[in-house]
């Protein structure tokens, strides 16, 4: 029987039945038949593993430089309520206030601020040959792009009941990876005041009440305005003693009028008793004597007094009518008054309300501001134990690399290899025949090339 000829085998059993025969192997026919595919198998090897060699030769070593900070409990996480002292005191715990600083760390905010500040001429150099050409909207995508390489490149580490926090940044150059490490940990230090000691949002607050304050005095001051009011609390008091005096000088010139009125009705009862003239007597000769009339002094004096009593019970009279209109105005005043109170309380009392508050916040402001001055001096509780260095030796994926290539490309061969074993047709070996067809191989001659 040749080698390689025996695809099926057919046995005479009756007409038109026929059985196929499957090919049987052993481990000892896999050398064999895989050597057979051995140009196959070494092609796909040497194709993968020198597309993994030269993508291991186009990656570039990295440097990581690294440092550490340390995190106490400072003044910025014990709980300061904005109003009232419910919960002031409170603190947060250690566990928590490392994770926060890591949160500040990793932020995408304080990765912006290093590439503001450094530029991408320092950072990524290969970024700012693009950046200089691109338009608006495409540098903000070459920026975004940086903040992601950082936030790849950087690595946090946090340890439970451990005030350290470690820190290290990898790049492909070491003086860049120090610097752009020992900046990130410098403007982490700026920036981490801005997030927890929150002097914007007071100032905001307080410009905010400031506003609502300016709508609330003017809606004060035209209120006042509008009803002819210069000060209220003022006017108030000054109508009730103006009152007051009115009815004291209402009561005083109804006293004077009725004495008035008493003494002219005692006059006139003395002038009906008083003749208007008098006789007088004159002797013009011894013995002989004259009598010539004349005014009545006593009833003249009671008349000019009538007169006076007259006039002053007219102006006493005129000055009560005077009085008892400026009463009634005055009462009229009041109770417009008493109206509009209400409505002044309320606007007097947002004023008050909005005039506090913006003074609080004011003093709650400079406070805070201290407070970050202080802490912009240097940080107690936040300092930088081990600062970046240029870090030496790097680390490269290339060995990894290559023996993954070796790896895969190998599987890879072999499989192809088992593959095209498997796929090719015929017995392929004599011992692979007789397993096949349970035949005893008598001999067998090598296929002759057509």
């Amino acid at each position: 029987m040749a080698q390689g000829t025996w695809t099926t085998a057919r046995r005479d059993t009756g007409p038109g039945q026929a059985w196929a025969v499957r090919r049987r192997y052993a481990l000892s026919d896999l050398p064999v038949l895989l050597w057979r595919e051995r140009r196959l198998m070494l092609a796909i090897f040497l194709t993968l593993f020198i597309l993994g060699v030269a993508a291991a030769l186009t990656m570039k070593t990295s440097y990581q430089a690294h440092a550490s900070v340390l995190a106490r409990l400072g003044p910025e996480y014990v709980y300061a309520p904005r109003v009232g002292d419910a919960g002031r005191g409170a603190v947060l715990g250690s566990d928590a206030m490392i994770q926060s600083e890591a949160e500040i760390l990793g932020s995408e905010a304080l990765k912006l601020r290093v590439i503001e500040r450094l530029g991408l001429a320092r950072t990524y150099p290969h970024l700012a040959e693009k950046y200089a050409k691109a338009t608006p909207a495409e540098k903000k995508i070459i920026v975004g792009t940086a903040i992601r390489a950082i936030e790849q490149n950087l690595k946090i580490e946090t340890a439970p009941d451990t005030p350290i926090v470690r820190v290290g940044f990898s790049h492909n150059d070491p003086q860049a990876a120090a610097l752009i490490l020992n900046t990130l940990l410098e403007e982490y230090l700026i920036y981490r005041r801005v997030v927890l000691v929150d002097t914007p949002a007071l100032e905001q607050q307080r410009q905010l009440f400031e506003t609502r304050l300016a709508d609330a005095d003017a809606a004060y001051q035209e209120f006042l305005s509008s009803n002819g009011i210069g000060d209220f609390v003022a006017e108030k008091a000054s109508l009730s003693q103006l009152q007051a005096q009115i009815e004291q000088q209402k009561q005083q010139t109804a006293v004077q009028l009725q004495d008035r009125i008493g003494r002219l009705a005692s006059l006139n009862a003395q002038l009906g008793q008083v003749s208007r003239e008098v006789g007088n007597y004159r002797d013009r000769a011894p013995g002989e004597g004259a009598k010539r009339g004349g005014g009545n002094l006593v009833y003249q004096t009671l008349q000019t007094e009538k007169i006076q009593l007259t006039a002053e019970v007219g102006a006493l009279r005129r000055a009560q009518v005077e009085l008892a209109g400026q009463r009634d105005r005055l009462t009229e005043r009041r109770l417009k008054l008493n109206a509009l109170e209400l409505r002044f309380q309320e606007l007097s009392l947002n004023r008050d309300v909005l005039q506090a508050s913006v003074r609080d916040f004011a003093v709650k402001e400079e406070q805070s501001r201290a407070a970050q001055e202080i802490a912009a001096r240097g940080s107690e509780n936040i300092r930088i134990v081990q600062r970046a260095n240029a870090p030496i030796t790097g680390k490269s994926l290339r060995k990894p690399v290559v023996a993954s290539a070796f790896l895969i490309a190998s599987l890879a061969a072999l499989l192809a290899g088992l593959l095209a074993m498997f796929l090719r047709p015929g017995l392929p070996t004599a011992q692979s025949a007789a397993r096949t067809l349970d035949l005893p191989v008598l001999g067998a001659a090598p296929l002759k090339a057509r």
